[in-house]
């Protein structure tokens, strides 16, 4: 649903960025009206992008397809996250350096995704940076007869390769949910789908961030690996992978997040034979929004890498037992055990 540039918008806006009342329903965060009654463009949903650009940005100039900095959405908030023990939660030890700012064209800096009753998601990118990542604000929108209502509005991070957007719910609020591509600059081969899940609260969408659910620690952003893979090499020369694959399930309010991590031992001389699996486990646990958080327990990948991501080779048992592995503590066998048998 993508729209491209026209060179003619084929649109005479009036834009209003106070509240004027539609003919019913609750008062627009936003709103465009279109002069001279209804106009077929808002009718058939084929709105051009500068026109877009113009509802949701505080002040885009259309001559130049510049955006006024420090970027603002319609109702003048900033994209920053406000409150900042959320802010430091959810920030990156090394944070990706922004590209440098440039003019919006349609082809580039617009997502489109069609909802039901009218409405329509509408994420328009303002900012780059060097990992993939855009930034700009996301909207709820809905068609009128005579214009657009925005209904919800809040900025978006997120890698737009490939990206699919859609509402689903968490309890009893909505949430944003984004997928989309994400490769590594420095590792294009760990390409994986990676998702976002941000909170819709009255009008606004809100990043929260993950918590632990029994001792209240961040755990970071609320993104999400679907697959994930890294590899270590132990003293001995043998390589041991870890492997996740991660799905999310939506379920009537109810999300739950299923885990594997499978670790597999590879010997570089014998590149012929089948890895041997060391380690499988699954868990599952739930994503509950409460007390400014997204609560849940700790991830199955960071337990797994602590238990088993150490490149020491420990001593064997004198009795043999345990020959061709590493020795395990009883501790780390049990823990094992008990995911694997979820």
């Amino acid at each position: 649903m993508r729209r491209t540039i026209v060179a003619s918008l084929g649109l005479a806006l009036t834009l209003t960025f106070g509240c004027k009342p539609p003919a019913t329903g609750p008062l627009p965060l936003c709103s465009s009206e279109v002069e001279g009654g209804e106009a077929s463009e808002t009718q058939s949903n084929d709105v051009p992008p500068e026109i877009w650009f113009t509802i949701i940005l505080k002040s885009f100039n259309l001559k130049t397809g510049e955006v006024t900095r420090p970027t603002l959405d319609c109702t003048s908030k900033p994209l920053e996250v406000q409150d900042e023990e959320v802010a430091l939660c959810i920030r990156p030890e090394n944070p990706s350096p922004a590209l440098p700012p440039r003019a919006l064209n349609g082809d580039e800096d617009l997502e489109l995704i069609g909802l039901e009753e009218g409405k329509a998601l509408v994420w328009v990118r303002t900012e780059y940076f060097e990992n993939g990542d855009a930034l700009g604000p996301i909207a709820v929108a809905e068609y009128r007869k005579n214009g657009i209502a925005v209904r919800a509005i809040g900025p978006l991070r997120a890698n737009p390769n490939r990206v699919r957007m859609r509402l689903e719910q968490m309890g009893e609020t909505s949430v944003l949910v984004v997928e989309s591509m994400v490769c590594p600059p420095e590792d294009t081969s760990k390409c994986a789908r990676v998702m976002r899940i941000i909170p819709h609260e009255g009008s606004r969408f809100v990043e929260r961030p993950l918590l632990d659910d029994e001792t209240d620690e961040c755990l970071g952003a609320a993104t999400f690996p679907l697959s994930h893979w890294e590899e270590i090499e132990r003293e001995d020369g043998i390589i041991r992978r870890f492997e996740l694959v991660r799905t999310i399930k939506f379920d009537e309010g109810a999300v739950v997040v299923n885990e594997q991590v499978t670790i597999k031992d590879i010997d570089p001389e014998q590149p012929d034979a089948p890895p041997a699996v060391f380690r499988k486990a699954q868990i599952e646990r739930a994503l509950q929004l409460e007390g400014g958080g997204i609560r849940t327990t700790q991830p199955l990948w960071e337990r797994m890498m602590a238990e088993h991501g150490s490149v020491q080779v420990k001593a064997h048992h004198p009795d043999g037992k345990g020959k061709g592995k590493d020795e395990e503590t009883e501790a780390g066998e049990d823990a094992a055990e008990a995911e694997a048998a979820g």
